[in-house]
């Protein structure tokens, strides 16, 4: 990814921040030389669930496709945050 696909992602993350799915509780953009790593946090994993059954694309890889980036989706726990 570069850096102005980097900063358009995060232009996208700001403007779609209304319209989160909701149950994601934040989201994070990192990015350090050409790689970036999109991360939302969700309530539960049964929210996350819930709402990937019902979408047929998670709102983070529309915001990554449509600047031109292909995601790799994963999925992991959250032990803690605070």
């Amino acid at each position: 990814m570069t850096p102005e696909q980097a900063e358009r992602l995060a232009a996208l993350m700001v403007e779609g921040r209304p319209t989160r799915p909701e149950g994601v509780v934040t989201a994070s953009l990192e990015y350090s030389e050409g790689h970036a790593r999109l991360v939302a946090v969700w309530r539960d994993e049964e929210t996350l669930t819930r709402y990937l059954a019902q979408t047929p694309v998670p709102r983070g890889a529309e915001l990554m496709r449509a600047v031109g980036v292909e995601p790799a989706i994963s999925r992991f726990d959250v032990l803690e945050l605070g």
